[in-house]
Parts: structure tokens; C-alpha cells; sequence
């Protein structure tokens, strides 16, 4: 069946499928963007429109899932048909960052921008 993915209000992301769950996207997210990283290998960007009910995505790198963006609304939705072991949610303009593992090797490594903050 795979994960259908689309914007809904308060700047949330609603998953449907083999998934569903709501992610809040983060302060960072609505005004940086976004990037979502799925187990297959498929990396998505997304933008929050203003108003906080739709976004754009884009794909940036395919995986084996089949991926495709439809419009909804003023936004698009995201249908990937795959079975998942996770998906990851990055915020901020910075979050995708794909880097060789060495010059001979064609294998991209996710870079992700996540801050990582120790209570007192």
C-alpha cells in the first residue's frame, strides 16, 4: 500500500497508509524547509506555503520506492508505494547533504542537520 503524505492545518504533516501518524513540523521547518528521509533511500524537501495548510515537495534523491507528487489543493501530496522500516523528519534549509562515501564509490550518505541539546 505505501505512504501518502500531504500538509494539513497548523503546519502539520498527516501520513496515511502503511503509516498513520500526524508529524508537527517544527518552527525551523515552516520557515527554512523541511526534508523527509525514508529507509529505501528516498529523500524528499519540502516547503510550507503560508497560510499552513499546504506544502510543496520535491524529490532530490530516488529510492527503490515508486514515488510521486500530485497537486492537492493549493499544495501537493506525496504517494510513495514501499513497505517502510522508518521515516525521518529534518528541519531547516541545511538538512540534506549528500556526500560520497569516497571518489570511486557512487553510494550517497545522508547528512542530516539536527541539533542536539542536554538539559542542566
Amino acid at each position: 500500500m505505501g505512504v501518502q503524505i500531504e500538509a494539513i492545518a497548523g503546519h502539520r504533516l498527516k501520513l496515511t497508509g502503511d503509516v498513520e501518524t500526524i508529524l508537527d513540523v517544527p518552527v525551523r521547518g515552516i520557515k527554512e524547509g523541511f526534508s523527509l528521509a525514508f529507509s529505501d533511500g528516498t529523500l524528499v524537501q519540502g516547503s510550507c506555503i503560508p497560510g499552513g495548510n499546504a506544502c510543496r515537495f520535491g524529490i532530490t534523491c530516488e529510492g527503490a520506492a515508486m514515488a510521486r507528487i500530485v497537486r492537492r489543493g493549493l499544495g501537493d501530496a506525496l504517494d510513495l508505494d514501499w513497505n517502510f522500516d522508518w521515516i525521518t523528519l529534518a528541519c531547516g534549509a541545511q538538512t540534506l547533504q549528500p556526500e560520497a562515501r569516497a571518489e570511486d564509490d557512487d553510494v550517497l550518505q545522508l547528512t542530516l542537520d539536527i541539533e542536539v541539546r542536554e538539559d542542566a
